[in-house]
């Protein structure tokens, strides 16, 4: 993942509980010192840096290509998308119960059966990492045991033109 995603999903996330609880139209300094602008009402919000925009809210995002990236089983506890000129265009967070392994296992079983190829996974214990591609999409999908539950995050992008 490039510094550029894991700092504007950094971002998203920072601000998201923020935006969410209805305060927003204010300019928030994060630790490495970036400013970003936070519009939000309660449902969602909009948060722009130099980077781009990212907007979050409760649910798949706007757009969001379920019919083409199926996720897991679960509560989905949040997602957002990302400008068409960012790094990745829709990121979605599930929650799940069970082990971090079978879960990772289900996502990877879903996008390989809707066409998607699997790239490099890492396993590390309770967290389970895997890079997945399509024709129309690449996807990067992270599964960790978090508490009594696990948490699976997407992160989607559209690939440039060649």
């Amino acid at each position: 993942m490039t510094s550029k995603v894991r700092n504007l999903s950094a971002i998203a996330l920072l601000v998201a509980s923020l935006a969410l609880t209805g305060c927003g139209g204010k300019t928030v300094t994060t630790s490495d010192g970036s400013k970003v602008h936070v519009d939000g009402n309660g449902d969602g919000a909009t948060i722009k840096t130099d980077d781009g925009e990212i907007t979050v809210g409760k649910g798949l995002p706007d757009g969001f290509p379920k019919d083409d990236v199926p996720v897991v089983d679960g509560t989905i506890i949040g997602g957002s998308k990302g400008t068409d000129t960012g790094p990745y265009a829709w990121s979605v967070v599930v929650q799940s119960d069970g082990d971090a392994s079978d879960v990772f296992g289900d996502a990877k079983s879903k996008l390989e059966g809707a066409g998607f190829t699997a790239g490099q996974n890492m396993d590390m214990g309770e967290v389970h990492t895997g890079q997945f591609t399509s024709a129309k999409y690449e996807v990067s999908v992270n599964a960790a045991k978090t508490g009594s539950t696990v948490t699976v995050t997407y992160l989607v992008r559209v690939p440039p033109a060649s």
